[in-house]
């Protein structure tokens, strides 16, 4: 074989590399944006999740109950009202959050119906505004329009979730301290 033979097979031998590498890239590119499309996410709209994903979710609530923390108490204003604090419990025991429809009633020891409430926790922006980062509970003050209320009332609150289920808690709530304005706290001795 001449050199210029040689010379001759070597390009087309490059030529035949950059060909194949070329085809080779395009087939990966292709590859890889079919995937990207195939497999996109749902987005979220706010105030809505995909079906599934709240089934799925493994520290979705499965149990709630009444904060020992809830109470009347007389707001600044002298009106009487409830700060009912709302934990939810996932599958392991902790505090955790959720969403659906929340439904409080208020009820005398009789049974009879006294208020009731509802807060729609779906709504992601309700949501964050009453969950307590410190408890780790709902806090929900409720004001209480008939100010004749029981001085010891139960409290019971659903918690509708989106797949139907219902989860349940009530408790007697403590009755309410009348401020006493008259006492002062005695200031400690320095001396």
């Amino acid at each position: 074989m001449r050199p210029k033979q040689i010379c001759s097979m070597a390009l087309m031998d490059g030529n035949l590399k950059f060909r194949l590498s070329r085809k080779m890239f395009v087939a990966t590119a292709m590859a890889c944006l079919v995937h990207m499309v195939s497999c996109q996410p749902k987005s979220l709209v706010p105030g809505k999740l995909p079906q599934g994903s709240i089934e799925q979710f493994p520290y979705r609530p499965v149990e709630i109950s009444i904060h020992p923390l809830s109470r009347y108490w007389i707001s600044p204003s002298g009106e009487m009202e409830i700060e009912a604090r709302i934990e939810f419990l996932d599958r392991d025991g902790y505090p955790t959050r959720g969403i659906g429809r929340l439904e409080l009633n208020l009820k005398d020891l009789d049974g009879k119906n006294v208020e009731s409430w509802i807060l729609p926790l779906s709504n992601f922006e309700t949501n964050k505004s009453h969950f307590d980062r410190i408890t780790r509970t709902y806090l929900i003050r409720l004001s209480l329009p008939n100010q004749d209320v029981p001085t010891r009332a139960r409290l019971k609150v659903d918690l509708i979730c989106p797949d139907g289920t219902t989860l349940t808690a009530s408790d007697v709530l403590k009755e309410p301290q009348k401020p006493d304005s008259t006492e002062r706290p005695q200031e400690p001795d320095v001396n």
